[in-house]
């Protein structure tokens, strides 16, 4: 069961990650195509600046989310916690693991619904010459936080048993 659990979350992390990975390769090619097009034409190119902001930087930010969490690279006190061992070690990282779980589930919920009216709004900024599809950037964050929620689930159900004091990847 144990295994099972580890490679569930890992899957999840992994699967956001490299998602991640890709926007950030797309948004450079995007803003390097914004270069040339300077270069060659004189006049920026339209909708540039809004796809980077509005798609490609929303799924860098929320697309890792899970990842850091398998990791425990988040940002974390931990002054307390780090004194402490056995039970009260596993009670602290379960009770972390069921908040986490709790708030990426309930922002996971509240996303989705955001996402789902988006999508069917057709949600875009209007420019000058076209619209720009902007939906598809609000459903990172609902995969970033449903991501991040069945790690910190997984890491839940890893807790009982578990001796160490670092978190459970």
């Amino acid at each position: 069961m144990r295994t099972v659990i580890r490679h569930l979350s890992a899957r999840a992390a992994g699967l956001t990650d490299a998602l991640g990975t890709i926007a950030v390769l797309l948004m450079f090619a995007h803003m390097g195509l914004d270069i040339v097009i300077r270069l060659i034409t004189g006049a920026p190119p339209e909708g540039m600046p809004e796809a980077v902001a509005r798609i490609y930087m929303v799924m860098v930010v929320f697309l890792p989310l899970a990842g850091l969490q398998a990791s425990g690279g988040q940002i974390e006190v931990t002054f307390l916690a780090d004194r402490l061992r056995g039970r009260p070690a596993r009670l602290q990282r379960g009770f972390a693991a069921l908040v986490t779980m709790a708030v990426a589930a309930i922002f996971t919920w509240l996303s989705a619904d955001v996402a789902w009216t988006a999508t069917i709004r057709g949600e875009r900024i209007v420019l000058t010459t076209f619209s720009l599809p902007v939906w598809p950037g609000r459903w990172a964050v609902v995969a970033g936080f449903g991501a991040l929620s069945l790690v910190a689930f997984c890491q839940l159900l890893a807790v009982p048993g578990d001796d160490r004091t670092e978190p459970v990847p």
